[in-house]
């Protein structure tokens, strides 16, 4: 058998999952739905950045408002279907436990099946910056974060669901209603930036998400309660790290970034203070110094004075060095 007979024979035995309720939704019967849609995400990707290069930005604030919002509500029905399943009778510790991952569940079934439905959604993010030309928004760990999410759902739902990546599921949708809840204010304008003081802890509480899901994964596999797929323990964990890894080195990044400009604006006010007490401003073709607020320099000019001395049409600003 040569290797493309090879990869067809291997693409025909992941058609069976081990659901054949789960191989009949939508998506499901077989890998090539979600690969075409990976390989097509990649190459929108690729040939989008050059087709919209000496374009103009589209302007779709409504549409991705919209967007925002929908997937709030989606991560908030995701998180009530977590809590319907009763994962936590035994215990936080033991919620993973509760189904083994040759479960057969309904609702938890319909868990993973509307989690992969939004991992699935969420290359839309991408989309979207690529037609506005948010350029800088496409970064390795962006698109890294969103195929690798995408692949995993569904090969996760198709051969291994169960508790486990319930409580990953529930963590992660719990994050992603914070986080969308910040892309959605801050689409609605200036007016609603003085409410988004919160910003840096949604970068916080995406680290520890990761942190979390580690450590949970650690413990479902020492544990003799949880009855879970190794294979994708293994998995889960490995990108859990390299997520954690790219993370962190965003944060860094972005935190130096704002710290730097946060000294740079203080730089820019005190020169901007100096300059202004070490003006002279003009008043009957004579230059004396003004102070800052207008109220008296230190030669005893004020305001009152100013414009006794020059009418009341003089223009205080109309100064100069």
């Amino acid at each position: 058998m040569n290797f493309i007979g090879k990869i067809d024979r291997y693409l025909d035995s992941l058609k069976v999952g081990k659901s054949t309720l789960v191989d009949s939704w939508f998506m499901m019967s077989s890998p090539m739905p979600i690969l075409a849609v990976v390989v097509s995400y990649l190459f929108f990707l690729k040939i989008g950045t050059r087709l919209m290069k000496n374009r103009t930005p589209l302007q779709l604030t409504t549409i991705v408002s919209y967007y925002n919002a929908g997937q709030v509500v989606l991560a908030t029905v995701l998180c009530i279907k977590v809590f319907k399943l009763n994962l936590f009778k035994d215990g936080i510790i033991y919620a993973g436990c509760r189904y083994p991952s040759n479960t057969q569940n309904p609702l938890l079934l319909d868990l993973g099946w509307w989690y992969f439905f939004a991992k699935f959604t969420e290359l839309l993010d991408t989309v979207f910056f690529v037609l506005r030309k948010k350029d800088k928004q496409v970064t390795f760990l962006h698109v890294y974060h969103h195929v690798v999410m995408a692949l995993y759902s569904w090969s996760y739902l198709k051969f291994a669901a169960g508790g486990e990546g319930a409580v990953l599921a529930l963590l992660n949708s719990a994050v992603h209603i914070v986080m969308y809840s910040y892309y959605f204010l801050s689409g609605l304008g200036p007016k609603f930036q003085k409410y988004l003081w919160w910003k840096k802890y949604v970068t916080k509480m995406q680290l520890s998400q990761f942190i979390l899901m580690l450590v949970y994964c650690i413990w479902t596999y020492f544990s003799p309660q949880c009855q879970y797929a190794a294979g994708f323990t293994y998995f889960i964990s490995f990108n859990v790290i390299v997520f954690l890894l790219l993370f962190v080195n965003f944060y860094s990044k972005s935190y130096k970034k704002d710290a730097k400009e946060s000294i740079q604006n203080g730089h820019n006010k005190m020169n901007g203070h100096n300059k202004i007490k070490n003006t002279k401003m003009a008043i009957n073709g004579t230059k004396v110094p003004y102070d800052k607020f207008g109220v008296k320099s230190d030669n005893g000019v004020t305001r009152r004075s100013v414009k006794e001395s020059s009418g009341p049409d003089f223009n205080f600003r109309n100064f100069e060095k």
